[in-house]
């Protein structure tokens, strides 16, 4: 059977330090095309630019993402329009992707490596493999957009998380790490009240219709 044509990404993963930054979810093409024009069109107008121009697109989409970058504490920027500079970026960098319906699923947006710096746009084919531990947590869930994630380069850097005590700011690996001997690379979660007014956690394992598990830990 022919896969089906993909025109916009499942998850951009926006990658500010080692460990931390964001994780926007896109639930269909209309989504990701909503979200990136919700940035781009307002910007276009105001820069006085060619909305026609895929040059001027690019390097408006580019600066702001870089922005960003240099300052992310900078007063005016907030998860949704974080969101929706990435949206526009990711799908600059990936135009010809877009039209020939070969998106990726994951993008990855971060740092280079290097003395150079500068920002990398790319595929994120790793997320697709499911090492057995998640890569990225991210605390939110797909039907809102996403939000803040955690990252983990290696098994034993989850666990180490995983297995500390959890704080206000760092909470969702302890969960994850008790519930779960094997997950996907990427799982979401978010606060959820009890009916009785208990606090559990509502998670999701995204496996980007590749082959994963999800593996209950055994409790002793």
């Amino acid at each position: 059977m022919a896969k089906r044509a993909r025109r916009h990404p499942d998850l951009i993963l926006l990658q500010m330090a080692d460990t931390e930054g964001f994780g926007f979810t896109y639930l269909s093409a209309e989504d990701f095309e909503y979200t990136a024009d919700h940035f781009m069109l307002p910007a276009m107008k105001y820069a006085k630019a060619d909305m026609s121009d895929a040059e001027q697109r690019r390097e408006l989409a580019y600066d702001f993402l870089w922005r960003y970058f240099s300052k992310p504490d900078a007063k005016g920027y907030y998860r949704e329009n974080v969101r929706w500079i990435v949206a526009a970026a990711a799908r600059e960098k990936f135009a010809a992707e877009v039209e020939a319906g070969k998106m990726p699923r994951v993008i990855v947006i971060a740092r280079k490596a290097g003395e150079a710096g500068g920002i990398v746009i790319r595929d994120g084919h790793e997320y697709l493999e499911h090492p057995g531990y998640p890569l990225a947590l991210i605390v939110g869930k797909p039907q809102n957009g996403g939000g803040a994630a955690q990252f983990f380069a290696s098994k034993a850097a989850f666990e180490k998380v995983g297995s500390s005590l959890p704080s206000q700011e760092t909470w969702l690996p302890q969960i994850i790490y008790r519930l779960y001997a094997q997950t996907p690379s990427v799982v979401m979660g978010l606060p959820k009240p009890g009916k009785k007014g208990e606090m559990g956690v509502e998670c999701m394992a995204l496996a980007f219709g590749e082959r994963a598990k999800l593996v209950e830990r055994k409790i002793e």
